[in-house]
This record gives C-alpha cells, structure tokens and sequence, in this order.
C-alpha cells in the first residue's frame, strides 16, 4: 500500500516537472509508473537468482523500482523546454519577410 501511495506521489511530481517545462505529463508519468514496475520485475528475477526466495529478494525489487524510477526522473529533468507555438509561428513569419 505505501508503495502505491509513493507511486502517486512521484507521478505528481514528475508532472509538475515537465510541465513547467511545456509538454503533456501523461506520457512521462506512464513512463515512470512502467519503469517503477519493469524494474521492481526486472529487481525480482535477479533477486530470485541471486537469493532464492527470501526478504533480500524483495527488497532487490524495490532497489530495482527505485532504479527505475529515478531513469524516469533522469529523462524528465533533461528534458528541453519546449518553445511556444506563438514563438515557433513568429520566428517563421519574420523569415517570410525578409
């Protein structure tokens, strides 16, 4: 349960993110709950492997989703701001102009 709630958080927070940045946050924030869960799998496997079945398995899982998570954050914050359409549109008319 806390790890869902922790999941909402993040996705809030990636949001606000990059919209401060001008894109669409739907994207990223399945972007982050993908990789949160493709790394808490991915973290599960090889804890599997490593451990077999004990606790250090699922706390591979959840070093895993932390990894995952922080890629997501990775790509977000590095994100380039996107320029307005009113800016893009300007800069091609003075082009006609000229």
């Amino acid at each position: 349960m806390l790890e869902i709630l922790f999941l909402i958080f993040l996705t809030r927070k990636i949001g606000k993110i990059v919209e401060e940045k001008g894109r669409k946050p739907g994207g990223y924030k399945a972007m982050l709950v993908a990789f949160w869960f493709g790394g808490e799998i991915i973290g599960f496997i090889i804890g599997g492997a490593m451990l077999g079945e004990s606790i250090g398995m699922y706390l591979i899982a959840l070093i895993g989703a932390g990894v995952g998570a922080a890629v997501s954050f990775g790509i977000a914050n590095n994100l380039s701001p996107e320029r307005p359409e009113s800016q893009t549109q300007a800069g091609t008319d003075m082009h006609l102009k000229e």
